[in-house]
């Protein structure tokens, strides 16, 4: 049974509510402000019924020192008062009460009451398991779509890998056997030689690519980055960026216009945010034009006196919506191709949120272009460890 605190001075009014709710409820009794304090720091009731006009401490204080408390805060609080004017029903929601019982009781009404409130408390208590819940579905969802992607991409270089060391050695084994009759001619050798470096080649080339999708995850954290959170201006972190893409732009024939203020000085992870912004920045240019031509449109604003926001923005051919949702999936692209094999968004995602301590938004529509939109904080939090 949900249980009820009844904090009055008269115990008469005590003994009345007791048998009133006593039936359906456990209830619990106070005659003091001090009183009740004490108890629900030893036990959290599912409703308070607080008189307002007790001596020494009112049930006003009393409910502001509740609601002050982040252990008692969430505990719904009805003034029960003979002072039942529209001022002071007022006051009593100004202190966070949720409703007001007026005295002398209508039982009827002091029951239904009761009910609501603790239908709303039970409600908003399963509303918060539900959420909870949904989370952590959402968090071994996106788990498991890492781990998958990752396999994924790791499977067709280490397979290739794979057959190709066989290939080296199935030829090799052949060599040997034809050592064993003295009789290689040299073209027969140069043949060999020739598959044996084929092989290799592959080999390493297949192992550079996996090194580099791991090298990737690993830059998914401002730790792996050896960065140190430090001051730094926003604008010349900006510029170097820019300029360091220069070739990439050159040869998309894309131009990056740059819409900034006053500069802003900040006090985060600058290999972080330039990981970031290069990123943002070359998936504009490779994957939102289908031809050469465009702009991305990069623009810097402050945000209050403790934020900022920075939006990436193109006129291509956009992200179908039933694609968005993806978006920060590893190694999602709308096209297939070379450069499949690129972590983007979610290293991106993973830097603003764990190591940045900031937000980030994508908006898309196709033929319209697609806007990437971040918000940080002037001050990033020291980097928390990325949660997949």
């Amino acid at each position: 049974m949900p249980l009820i605190l009844v904090v009055d001075d008269q115990p008469s009014n005590i003994h009345a509510l007791y048998q009133l709710l006593v039936d359906e409820c456990e209830v619990s009794m106070a005659t003091s402000g001090a009183e009740a304090l004490a108890f629900c720091a030893q036990q959290l009731p599912d409703l308070i019924l607080l008189d307002v006009l007790m001596p020494e401490m009112s049930g006003y204080e009393v409910c502001d020192r509740l609601k002050a408390d982040p252990r008692t805060r969430g505990v719904p609080v009805i003034f029960v008062t003979v002072q039942g004017s529209a001022d002071d029903e007022a006051r009593g929601f100004a202190h966070g009460a949720v409703d007001y019982i007026p005295k002398p009781f209508v039982d009827v009404v002091v029951k239904a009451r009761v009910r609501t409130q603790l239908a709303l408390k039970l409600a908003s208590e399963s509303f918060a398991r539900s959420q909870i819940e949904l989370f952590q579905r959402d968090k071994l969802a996106s788990v498991g779509r890492t781990i998958s992607g990752i396999a994924q991409e790791l499977s067709s270089p280490l397979g290739n890998a794979l057959i190709s060391a066989c290939t080296l050695q199935d030829d090799l084994t052949h060599l040997r056997g034809l050592s064993g009759t003295s009789n290689i001619k040299r073209s027969d050798l140069d043949k060999h030689l020739r598959v044996s470096e084929e092989s290799v080649g592959l080999v390493l080339s297949n192992l550079q690519r996996t090194l580099s999708i791991v090298d990737s995850f690993l830059q998914s954290t401002a730790d792996n980055f050896g960065d140190q959170r430090r001051s730094f201006s926003l604008l010349e972190l900006v510029h170097e960026v820019v300029a360091g893409l220069a070739p990439a732009l050159q040869t998309h024939q894309v131009r990056c216009e740059l819409d900034a203020g006053d500069d802003l000085h900040l006090l985060s992870f600058r290999g972080a945010l330039a990981k970031v912004l290069s990123t943002l920045i070359q998936n504009a240019v490779k994957h939102a034009y289908r031809e050469a031509g465009g702009e991305v449109h990069l623009r810097v604003r402050p945000l209050g006196t403790d934020q900022l926001t920075v939006t990436v923005q193109d006129h291509g051919v956009g992200i179908p919506p039933g694609m968005l949702g993806r978006v920060f999936d590893p190694f999602f692209s709308t096209r297939f191709g070379p450069n499949r094999s690129e972590p983007g968004l979610y290293i991106v995602r993973n830097l603003v949120t764990f190591a940045l301590g900031g937000q980030i938004q994508v908006e898309s529509t196709p033929g319209v272009g697609t806007t990437v939109r971040l918000t940080l904080p002037l001050i990033s939090p020291e980097a928390r460890r990325a949660a997949g």
